[in-house]
């Protein structure tokens, strides 16, 4: 859960970095970040190996006679146990699936980009939506017949895994609406340089930085599920305080738009880290796929969020008062639908459908 804190963290505080350097010369700041992350990757990355699987080997068991004898007694002789990465069989690449899915996902993204260039009724923007929204049967069509295929139907048989990855793309449809309608706000209506709106989100990561510390005893209190609830409310609350009237002066930073930033920090502190630990539910040979399931789910509603917030504000550069707060009521929409698919997560216990005696069920689906 600390891992999933972090990278919290590290979203939050994006925007605060990215208005640092639009101020000076954003070049110069992401060569040096990605080989400072290089290096510190291969040093602090455990190196494992795959969990080796696959079926044991059984015989006839030998019957007769114990014997038996008088029992040795003695030192113990101990010594370092060997230790070192177990490897055992590969999963096989699903290229055609993976391309499925990109297609998919990003033909629907485009169609939201030329809708707000082009119009809803233009042919680019209705062909882009008709592919993406073709390319859902293959996919699906594919990913059932495959034998390890880039998203396995079998991980959602666990109900909490799957209303996890429903919870985390609205979610993350909504993540980065908040910060993107706001920096339009402050440097168009408000008039403030980059540097001072890129300062001006502090508060949120901030806040998440410290949610996130607190999040192991925050979720042991009350449970998973209204932890996630409760981020996802938290999440909600924040655009509709910026909906206040206050929220469309300047003057007034401090009282309309500070808590907003506050109550958000303080849903996406507690949501993530209960979400992403969804994957623990799934057997250890299905861990990983789940994981990068949970991530594709993450940068998919990121991806589509932002194209929906180019709709909401008809691609405009500086979008009025008026667009904007659409793009709030956008966000607390998406994220109270994040907090219904909380309700119905709990990460506690690891189910394996291969040691439930082969019924077939789910010990985790009454959850």
């Amino acid at each position: 859960m600390s891992a999933v804190a972090a990278s919290a963290v590290a979203a939050s505080a994006g925007p605060v970095a990215g208005g640092l350097l639009a101020a000076s010369d954003w070049r110069r700041g992401q060569s040096p970040a990605v080989l400072l992350a290089w290096p510190a990757g291969l040093r602090l990355l455990p190196r494992t190996g795959p969990v080796r699987t696959g079926p044991v080997r059984t015989g006839p068991v030998r019957t007769g006679p114990v014997r038996t004898g008088p029992v040795r007694t003695g030192p113990v002789r101990t010594g370092p146990v060997p230790t070192g990465p177990v490897y055992g069989e590969r999963r096989r690449l699903d290229p055609l699936g993976t391309l499925l899915v990109l297609l998919g996902t990003g033909c629907l993204t485009t169609a939201c980009v030329e809708a707000a260039d082009r119009g809803c009724g233009a042919p680019a923007t209705l062909g882009f939506l008709a592919v993406g929204l073709v390319m859902g049967a293959p996919a699906v069509a594919h990913v059932r017949r495959h034998p390890d295929p880039v998203v396995d139907p079998a991980l959602f048989r666990t109900r909490a895994f799957t209303a996890a990855t429903l919870g985390l793309r609205s979610y993350f449809l909504t993540y980065a609406v908040p910060i993107l309608a706001a920096t339009p706000l402050f440097t168009g209506a408000w008039g403030w340089p980059s540097a001072r709106a890129g300062l001006a989100v502090t508060p949120w990561p901030l806040t998440v930085l410290v949610v996130s510390m607190l999040s192991g005893r925050i979720v042991r209190a009350p449970g998973e599920r209204t932890t996630a609830v409760v981020g996802g409310l938290c999440f909600a609350a924040g655009p509709v305080w910026w909906l206040l009237p206050a929220g469309g002066d300047g003057a007034h930073y401090a009282v309309g738009f500070i808590p907003g930033l506050v109550l958000t920090g303080v849903g996406a502190g507690l949501y993530q880290p209960v979400t992403f630990s969804a994957a623990g539910l799934l057997p250890a040979r299905q861990l990983s796929l789940g994981s990068g399931v949970l991530m594709m789910s993450r940068q998919g509603g990121s991806a589509l969020g932002v194209a929906a917030l180019v709709v909401i504000t008809g691609g405009a550069a500086r979008p009025g008062l008026d667009a904007l707060r659409a793009g709030w009521v956008f966000t607390a929409v998406t994220a109270a639908l994040a907090a219904v698919a909380g309700a119905a997560v709990r990460t506690g216990v690891r189910a394996d459908p291969g040691e439930s005696g082969g019924s077939g069920t789910d010990p985790l689906r009454h959850h």
